[in-house]
């Protein structure tokens, strides 16, 4: 009975306090669920018609792409399945960015998309204020991250409010059971409580993951104790030896051989080095859309001798341990595409719920007030 009234006590109090964050938090979350399937609706030149016909090399996209572009620098190219164009990107410091999408059969120009300072994006609008509500990230970034995990104590101390005394079926079926119909009174308090009945897990695994993001004390915490106490490698990419080669000339060699080891693979992500030091960056997705099943590899830009990186991202996901892929997957946890789009429906739900139950926690504590005096 103590403990009851000290979890409906936090329950009430931690509510309050996170009560606006979690509503922005959760509501961008919301809306940045269905970022991809959005863009690439909107955006049709981003797919072509699929040909029996070879690909056109690196070397020619990315001729055709800085010709394109005005421009002599280019920062990364991707090469998708069948159905995908071609894309190469330069993007400059200092916020401007241009890309380019080639028919990745005949070379065609299908669409040049340029960035300056300043243009407004939606969807990194939207991002902005879930992960540091619009705030510089070194003060926004502890906000989310400890409001995050104040509303993870209340959801636990919710649980236990509502969890009934003697855990009969009947008990545990009034939990999930709306009742009241949608008259105001009742609808409110069924929408704060069976709604979040049901919500309970996928918003815990939300919260959770959230703070592996923005807590990095959280992120230690949580590898030492998968990994039997290692410490998280710090993320670093390896350097190339210097040579007089360019590392145009072997690029086209690269992802010949590339496509040889992984030909099941989905998309080639080839990030190209900054300068006569850098490395080549290729990232191997093995499932469309995943950020989990991805190799991410290094190779001298001169000799195509593969390099080592260090950090839970560098390496074959098949050969890392279980602290290194709980790293990982977190992001795909966190919006459910881990699995599938049916998972990234229920957490779009979820967050929904989320945003809504800090409203009707604070118009039962107002209506409770008033009921006392």
């Amino acid at each position: 009975m103590y403990f009851r009234k000290i979890c409906s006590e936090l329950h009430t109090w931690l509510g309050l306090v996170s009560s606006l964050v979690v509503v922005v938090v959760c509501l961008t979350g919301a809306l940045y669920a269905f970022r991809d399937e959005i863009t690439e609706m909107s955006e049709p030149w981003r797919h072509v018609e699929p040909m029996e016909s070879e690909r056109i090399l690196p070397s020619h996209a990315i001729a055709l792409a800085v010709s394109a572009m005005g421009d002599t620098t280019v920062s990364a190219l991707t090469y998708g399945e069948a159905i995908d164009a071609v894309r190469v990107d330069n993007n400059a410091y200092g916020g401007r960015s241009v890309t380019v999408w080639l028919n990745p059969y005949s070379g065609e120009v299908l669409k040049v998309v340029r960035k300056e300072v300043g243009d407004f994006d939606f969807f990194a609008w939207v991002l902005r204020g879930h992960l540091s509500l619009w705030l510089p990230r070194e003060v926004g970034r502890p906000i989310v991250g400890y409001t995050v995990l104040v509303f993870f104590i209340t959801l636990l101390t919710g649980l236990f409010i509502w969890m009934p005394r003697k855990m009969t079926l009947k008990g545990l079926k009034g939990m999930f059971t709306w009742r009241g119909g949608f008259r105001w009174p009742s609808f409110n308090f069924m929408l704060h409580v069976v709604a979040g009945t049901y919500a309970l897990i996928p918003l815990m695994a939300l919260c959770f993951t959230g703070m592996m993001f923005a807590l990095s004390w959280f992120v230690s915490m949580m590898y030492m104790t998968v990994s039997g106490g290692r410490d998280v490698e710090p993320y670093r990419l390896p350097m190339s030896e210097v040579s007089v080669s360019a590392y145009e000339n072997t690029l086209d060699e690269l992802h010949r051989r590339l496509r040889m080891e992984e030909p099941e693979a989905c998309e080639f992500y080839y990030a190209l080095p900054h300068d006569s030091s850098g490395c080549i960056r290729v990232s191997i997705v093995h499932e469309r859309g995943s950020y989990y099943k991805t190799d991410n590899r290094f190779f001298d830009q001169y000799s195509l001798k593969e390099l080592e990186g260090s950090g839970p991202y560098a390496g074959k996901y098949s050969t890392k341990d279980a602290a290194d892929k709980m790293m990982r997957m977190n992001l795909e946890i966190h919006d459910g595409r881990m699995w599938g789009f049916a998972g990234k429906v229920v957490m779009f739900v979820a967050s929904l719920i989320g945003a809504s139950l800090p409203v009707t926690g604070v118009i039962l504590f107002v209506k409770r007030k008033c009921r006392s005096k």
